[in-house]
Order: C-alpha cells, then structure tokens, then sequence
C-alpha cells in the first residue's frame, strides 16, 4: 500500500510538473502571436485626417490618428474592395469582394459559410472582440457569437443612437463589470471603453480586436464639449459655433441634435463643424487604445490597421459633412472618392514608422496579414482576394500586393478597375447622380497623375481601355448576380 501510494505520488507530482510546462509552453507561444487591432471608421472622408496635409486636413482635428501614422506607415493608395458600408465590412473580415458571394449594397449580409477573421484564427489561440457597428447579419447564424467572435458589444444593424437611449445588445462590459450601460453616455465612448476592458482581461493571450466606431456617420449627433474642443484648437470655427449656439430647439442640455439635412437651407458649415466633432470622439478613443496598449506593455506587439469603411457620403452637390477632395465623387461610387481611404498600418519595431508608401493595397488584406501572422491558414477552396502585406513591408517581396483591383456596383451599372496607373471606370444608365455628371459610357484615367479623375483618355488610349474593360469582363465572368435586399422576419430586430 505504501508503495502503491508513493508511485501515485510520482505521478501525480509528474503530472503536476508538465502541466505547468506545458502551460509555460502555451504561453511562450502565446506570446510570440501579435496582437491584432483593426480600427475602422464610417463614412471618413478622404481628406478628414491631419496626416493626409489636404487643404481640407487642416479644419479637423486628428492628433491621435496623426500620431498613429507617424508611428507607422500610410497608404496613399488605400482601398476598400466596395464604397457602401454592408459590403465593405464584409470584404474586410472575409478577405474577399464581396461580390464574389453577391453583396454589393447595404442590407445584403455575408453567408454562414463565409470564414471572417476570428474564426481562421480561433485554433492559433487567439480571443476576438468586436465593438460597434456591425451591420453584416442580424440573423442568429450571422451575428458576431455566431461568427466566430468571443465578445461583441454594439449595434447589430447601423446605430443611430448615438446617445444610448438604447443600451447595445448584448451589453458586455461597462466599468468593468456586466452592465445595461448608462443612459445618455456618448456611444463611440461606450465602444472606446469596452475594447479597452476586452484588451485588459486578455492581455496575457493573443487577441483580435475589430472596432467600428459610427462616427462620423449621419445622423449628425454630438456633445458641447467636443465641439468646443474643436473650436478652441480650430479658433477658425468660431463664428459658426456663434451660429450654432443660437439653434436652442436642437440642443438638448450639453447634447446637439443637427436633424434633417437633406434640406435646401442647409447650413453647411455647422454640419461641418459637427462632423468634425463627433471624429473627434473617435479620434479620443484611438488614442486611448493606443495608451492602454502601452501601459500594458503590449504595443511593441501589436499590429494596428485603421481606414474608413469608405469615402464621405455626398448627398448634395457639395460634400455631406465630410470632404474627399482633391478625389472624385463619394460613398456609393467606383471613382476613387468612394473606394480610396485614409489607410494606415503601426506596428514599431516591424513596420518603418513616419513612412507614407504609394504601393496599392486594400482592405482585403487584412484578412490575409492578420491570417498568416497568427499561424494560421488561408482557406484553399475559395477565392481569397486579400494579400499578406508583412513580406513586402520588410522587403522580403518586391512589387505591387496588387496588380489589378476591380470595383463594382451591378445593380447600378457601375465598375471599375485600377491597373498599375491606370483605371478605366464604366457607367450606363445607373439610378443615381454622379455629383460631377458626365455622358454615359465611362472614362480612362491615370490615376496616378490625375487623382482627381479629372482628364479622360479613352480615346487618346483606347487600346488601353480595351485592354482594361477585357481585363474586368475576365476577372468578374463567375461572380453571381448581387443579392437582393434582406427582408426582416416577424419579431426580428
């Protein structure tokens, strides 16, 4: 019996000791895997960030993106893989255009058999969180839990309530704690605080995080402080925050309600200036990310990405709040003012920092970086349109990431594709208005040295135009038709 005790013992303590090197083990690995931080905005314009230095980076206020930027690299030609916020998003975490599986306009949502970021990565150890809009799946099936996300806090569709009248569901974490949230509580704070509570309680672990913010979207909804902010830093905004002070039926206390603005006296400049404001908040809580990544000794290892979903909506002739210029048209177009974004990667110690870079890249990407960065596999039975970027940022790979992209919107007949310098951009009876109206039948561009789409060479280079319009017909000849729009079941939100 003694004997028989005593090897038990043995054992025991044997097993005790590798457990605990295999935990050592686990967590070595652990540590070697970078974290992953994608940060996205809505409806960003193209000039709206202090880092592009465009006449119209001077009016917002940006100092925590401008510091993000010269802590790695910008894109200069940085693309979403589509110009509406539903599909882009979808593009984005799946690694492919999402008009391979028929999204091309909001309300269409990705199928259950798409693979997102979390779950090819899930098996690598990692833990994922997404926080804000989602706006890619209101079925159980395509929600974020159901998607391969460990925690999500936000808006299943696309918030409006920037003033929480209506807590996220699910809540997750407030204070650090299982919480309803607080009414009245700025929501692009709410989504700021959360991902920094999800970075806290996982920082001994390989994390993805994805926060996306709502701002600066419409509704056009923010705080006296923010605005403030911007006018003592932008003294240049004074006179319209004078005029703005006098709508008294839109301030609620310290919160400001623009309303409608699809309105002929339109006062442009307080939308502006409203807009700028509620980037601002976004821009607070990148910074705080930045900090708490920082003070848990977590930055050196982490992998940051931040653009916008796509470029700022033109509702009017004149930009909507937000400004693309010097590129053309807007949110919804092929033209580069709806596809091309402010794109930026930090990583010190792995990515050069201060660093503008003109290779073409695309949010696609991210999927395909994040993927291989992790340990794990790019899926080999479909089409990944997405390019590990790591090996050309350290010099291992020389070239474009991408050739050719190509943009397009089916339902309103309306394409695109880029090649090298040049895009050639097709549209024939589509059911919206350009803002700067054309004839029918597109126009070559080289874009390059005319960012503005502005000169067209089609007949000047028609073999050129031939060569791209036969180069689209062959890369999109197998997409499937767009989906049509999601209708909403009975009872469901």
């Amino acid at each position: 019996m003694k004997k028989y005790l005593a090897n038990l013992y043995i054992i025991t303590v044997m097993m005790c000791l590798q457990t605990g090197i295999s935990k050592k083990l686990v967590a070595q690995t652990w540590k070697e895997k970078p974290n992953v931080i994608v940060i996205i905005t809505d409806d960003q314009g193209y000039a709206d960030v202090g880092f592009q230095n465009l006449p119209a980076s001077s009016q917002v206020l940006t100092p925590n993106l401008d510091k993000l930027a010269r802590s790695g690299m910008v894109f200069k030609n940085g693309y979403v893989a589509i110009s509406t916020c539903s599909p882009s998003r979808a593009s984005l975490l799946t690694g492919r255009s999402s008009s391979r599986f028929g999204v091309e306009e909001n309300d269409r949502y990705i199928d259950s058999t798409e693979i997102i970021i979390p779950r090819a990565i899930s098996s690598q150890g990692y833990i994922s969180g997404a926080f804000g809009k989602w706006h890619i799946g209101r079925e159980s099936s395509t929600k974020p839990l159901s998607r391969g996300f460990d925690y999500y806090y936000g808006d299943i569709l696309k918030n409006k309530d920037y003033f929480m009248k209506v807590v996220p569901d699910p809540p997750c974490w407030v204070n650090g704690t299982k919480s309803p949230g607080e009414n009245g509580r700025y929501i692009t704070d709410a989504y700021t605080d959360e991902a920094i509570t999800f970075i806290e309680k996982n920082k001994d672990r390989p994390f993805f995080a994805y926060i996306a913010y709502n701002a600066p979207h419409s509704p056009f909804l923010t705080t006296r402080q923010l605005v403030e902010r911007v006018v003592e830093a932008r003294p240049e905004w004074m006179t319209v925050y004078e005029r703005m002070k006098k709508e008294t039926k839109k301030w609620k206390g310290d919160q400001y309600y623009f309303g409608k603005f699809l309105i002929e006296d339109l006062d442009e400049e307080i939308l502006r200036l409203c807009y700028i404001s509620m980037l601002l908040a976004a821009d607070d809580g990148i910074g705080k990310i930045v900090e708490t990544l920082e003070k848990n000794d977590l930055r050196e290892n982490t992998l940051i990405f931040y653009l916008s979903d796509n470029g700022a909506a033109l509702a009017r002739p004149k930009d909507l709040g937000g400004v693309n210029l010097p590129l053309r048209d807007g949110k919804g177009s092929v033209y580069d003012g709806g596809v091309r974004v402010p794109f930026v990667m930090s990583w010190p110690g792995k990515i050069k920092s201060g660093t503008n870079n003109d290779m073409i890249v695309s949010s696609m990407d991210i999927f395909s970086t994040t993927v291989e960065l992790a340990g794990g596999k790019i899926p080999s039975d479909r089409v990944i349109d997405g390019i590990n970027l790591m090996p050309y940022l350290t010099g291992k790979k020389k070239g474009q990431p991408h050739p050719t992209l190509f943009f397009r919107r089916a339902e309103r007949n309306f394409w695109s594709i880029r090649q090298g310098d040049y895009k050639w951009v097709y549209y024939a009876g589509r059911n919206i208005k350009l803002v700067n109206k054309e004839p029918e039948g597109g126009g070559l561009y080289d874009i390059q040295n005319d960012i503005s789409e502005s000169v067209d060479l089609s007949k000047e280079l028609s073999s050129k135009k031939d060569e791209l319009s036969k180069l689209y017909r062959e890369l999109t000849k197998n997409l499937p038709s767009p989906l049509p729009k999601y209708e909403a079941k009975d009872g469901e939100d």
